[in-house]
């Protein structure tokens, strides 16, 4: 019997992030082909990770998933790995890190060095890296990998596919209006003074901070998102595009800066000049620019569905279909 350990790290994870539905994933994929000999295990006890190789419950046969690389666990379970000569596969995904130089939380203003070191470690911990775009592998293997183990960086879609499921349950239930969100529940002192211009400005748009007063449940956010037709993303820096992903899956148009790392995602539609909205200053020398572009995406949102459509279609299908992580991890060989 072959064990699939899917190993969480809750104090690097909020509940609603992709990483903790892997493991349901790979669930339904074994109940729904009857797959013989394979186990699937959520876990995220370190302790009773190392009990499992003290005792001999984990074979070499078994494989090791990170949804998050940058979690620290990834360096105890090859330590123990080689310690009780039990070698496993480790594979592991990178949704944000140090080498992503605009990120505030994870690349901070002080000495990157460390940052750095850690993500290195873990890096050569795993047996294969996973990146969702060439942009993402690029900026690991020049910030933390370097020229080591070139063979153990890929590209590989992530498996949000569940998104589709999820958000089905909103789609046809609520009538578009003519409404720009901001669906984020945090937001800078910039921000607000952006979003209380538009409110100023526009006197037939409906203007929404989703969370203003208190952080809303899942089900309310994706609620709102579903009756407006703009959402306002105002990106500093890269993702993986989770949030662009669960717009367009609710018919409703992302509209994010043109900054390198989502032009890959996004069409240039729905794409802004990341300059017009950089500080106070940028902004009101741009912002007619900005509103104009809020304004036609708005007034003419039916004559863009069919590129909201075509999006949706082309980011399943290159970015976030689980296919391939499920052939890596059953070793099913498509030509077969």
């Amino acid at each position: 019997m072959k064990t699939v350990y899917v190993v969480v790290d809750r104090l690097i994870n909020d509940p609603n992030d992709w990483e903790l539905h892997l493991a349901s994933m790979l669930h339904g994929y074994v109940e729904a082909t009857n797959t013989q000999n394979v186990c699937i295990e959520e876990v995220e006890d370190l302790a009773g990770i190392k009990k499992l190789f003290s005792t001999g419950k984990i074979t070499n046969e078994d494989i090791f998933v990170f949804p998050n690389a940058w979690t620290t666990m990834t360096i105890y379970v090859k330590h123990w790995s080689e310690n009780y000569q039990i070698p496993v596969k480790m594979i592991g995904f990178w949704t944000r890190g140090c080498y992503i130089n605009q990120d505030p939380e994870y690349r901070p203003l002080n000495d990157r060095n460390w940052r750095k070191v850690h993500e290195r470690a873990s890096f050569r911990c795993l047996d294969e890296s996973y990146f969702i775009s060439e942009f993402h592998k690029e900026q690991f293997r020049i910030y933390v990998s370097k020229f080591v183990l070139p063979e153990r960086l890929n590209i590989l879609p992530f498996p949000l596919d569940y998104l589709n499921m999820e958000l089905s349950a909103y789609k046809g239930n609520y009538y578009k209006q003519n409404t720009m969100i901001f669906p984020w529940h945090k937001y800078t002192a910039l921000h607000e003074q952006i979003m209380y211009d538009f409110i100023r400005v526009y006197n037939d748009i409906n203007i929404i901070f989703a969370q203003e007063r208190e952080p809303l449940t899942r089900f309310q956010l994706m609620t709102q998102i579903s009756k407006a037709k703009v959402a306002f993303l105002p990106y500093s820096h890269p993702n993986i595009g989770k949030e662009i992903y669960e717009c367009l899956l609710l018919d409703t148009i992302p509209l994010v800066p043109d900054i390198e790392g989502f032009r890959h995602l996004v069409p240039e539609e729905f794409r802004y000049t990341p300059e017009w909205t950089e500080n106070i200053f940028n902004y009101s020398k741009y912002a007619p620019d900005l509103t104009s572009k809020i304004k036609e995406l708005t007034y003419e949102y039916d004559s863009y569905k069919p590129l909201i459509k075509e999006t949706q279609e082309y980011l399943y299908e290159n970015f976030f279909d689980s296919e391939k992580i499920i052939q890596q991890i059953f070793g099913i060989d498509k030509r077969i």
